[in-house]
C-alpha cells in the first residue's frame, strides 16, 4: 500500500513539476508517452516503471496537473535554458522537489529529485528518471 501511494505521489510530482511555458524548445508537438523509474532511500523494494501518454505542445509544454495537488504545491522557480527546463516545487506538507527536462525533438530526458515528510518514516527522498518519446498526434 504504501509503494502504491509513493508511486501515485511520483507521478503526480511529475506531472506538475512545471507550469504552463512558451518557449522555443526543440518539442514537436503532440501525444508522448512518459516513462518514470522511481527509486527511495530507505525502500529496499524495487518500484515498477510506470508510463503515461499526455499530449504536449509548445503552448503547454508539460503535462496538466492533477488539481488536488496544486492546491498545496507551487512552482517557486522556473527557467527554460535553450531545450531545457529546470524547475523547484515546494509544497506545504514540507515536501520540496526540483529537476530538470530536456527535450531533443522527439524525446526528452529528465531528472527529478523529491524530498518528502512520510508519517513514521520521517524524511525520504526520492528519485525519478523521466524519459518520454513522441508517439504521434494529438486525439
Amino acid at each position: 500500500m504504501l509503494r502504491r501511494k509513493f508511486k501515485y505521489f511520483a507521478l503526480t510530482l511529475i506531472l506538475m513539476a512545471f507550469t504552463s511555458a512558451h518557449a522555443d524548445v526543440d518539442l514537436h508537438d503532440g501525444m508522448w508517452e512518459i516513462t518514470s523509474k522511481i527509486e527511495m532511500s530507505g525502500i529496499p523494494v524495487q518500484i515498477p516503471e510506470t508510463k503515461v501518454s499526455q499530449c504536449i505542445n509548445k503552448e503547454k509544454i508539460i503535462p496538466k496537473t492533477d488539481k488536488k495537488i496544486n492546491k498545496y504545491c507551487t512552482i517557486s522557480e522556473q527557467k527554460i535554458e535553450g531545450n531545457t527546463v529546470t524547475w523547484k516545487m515546494e509544497c506545504t506538507n514540507n515536501t520540496e522537489s526540483q529537476g530538470s527536462i530536456t527535450y531533443h525533438g522527439d524525446t526528452f530526458e529528465g531528472l527529478i529529485t523529491t524530498k518528502t515528510e512520510v508519517p513514521n518514516m520521517g524524511m525520504m527522498t526520492m528519485t525519478i528518471q523521466l524519459t518520454g518519446r513522441r508517439t504521434g498526434e494529438c486525439n
